[in-house]
């Protein structure tokens, strides 16, 4: 089978100076910190059948298939609005993530889509799992971590919407020091040093998985206290979780969590 590059080939210029962490989670394009980001559509014909692939510096993405002019026009339209995405100043590879609707796989950022397209690749990928996999190379690339695969549990949870509130997210913080030792809301001592949480209305002994956006890392907490008390927070979490969260030094984080039982 041979294959050659289509005339469709997109370099993006992203050369930007490191940006200063000054407390904002800002990572933008400047974390790329001198990497040009290289997206292609390459297209090449098996017997009758055309195939054409997506690629980030050399990394395949995903890959069309179908008659010839179809697979080619969907890997040159995906290309094209991904470097319309990486061009954009308000892009930032930190902050996006995987999503679906319906039978087409999307990404997000701050909550809102910024690119939708038909996932229809011949590796029987789920659209959830497309986009997944393209959001990870475009944050490998830009030097920002990669979410985890139980991220997709959230992106299936939120577009079936079956099991009521099963997923929120929102601003975690963490508690310990002083409180360390004192009574818990469920009548228990409360032990920083154990994978706990406090949440408002959640039954005590609600298991939670808890991914922190920024740093993708992610932990399971069992609720045995109440609160947050502050109007912006959704989950308040042990000294234990936050440190596996890596948010022990921001204090606070953006979370996604996901129901794992209700008591």
């Amino acid at each position: 089978m041979k294959r050659f590059p289509t005339k469709f080939a997109l370099s993006i210029a992203m050369l930007l100076a490191p940006a200063l962490y000054a407390g904002q989670q800002q990572a933008q394009a400047a974390s790329i910190q001198g990497c040009s980001p290289e997206v292609e559509a390459t297209v090449w014909q098996d017997d009758s059948t055309e195939f054409a692939s997506v690629s980030l510096n050399g990394k395949e993405l995903l890959t069309f298939k179908g008659e010839s002019g179809y697979a080619s026009g969907k890997a040159e339209e995906l290309a094209a609005r991904l470097q319309e995405l990486l061009d954009d100043r308000k892009f930032d590879a930190s902050e996006i993530v995987p999503a679906r609707s319906g039978s087409l796989a999307t990404i997000q950022q701050d909550g809102n889509t910024v690119l939708s397209f038909e996932s229809d690749s011949p590796d029987d990928q789920t659209a959830a799992e497309t986009s997944w996999k393209l959001v990870n190379s475009i944050r490998l690339v830009f030097g920002a971590p990669t979410l985890p695969s139980s991220y997709l549990k959230l992106v299936d949870q939120a577009e079936q919407k079956t099991a009521g509130n099963s997923t929120f997210s929102g601003q975690a913080s963490w508690y310990g020091g002083r409180f360390h030792g004192r009574k818990t809301s469920d009548g228990h001592r409360y032990d920083q040093e154990k994978m706990t949480a406090a949440h408002r209305s959640l039954p005590f002994g609600t298991k939670l998985l808890v991914m922190n956006r920024k740093t993708g890392s992610t932990c399971i907490v069992e609720v045995n206290d109440r609160g947050p008390f502050v109007a912006d927070r959704v989950i308040d979490l042990s000294r234990a979780a936050a440190r596996q969260l890596n948010m022990i030094s921001t204090g606070v984080a953006l979370v996604d969590c996901l129901v794992l039982n209700r008591q």
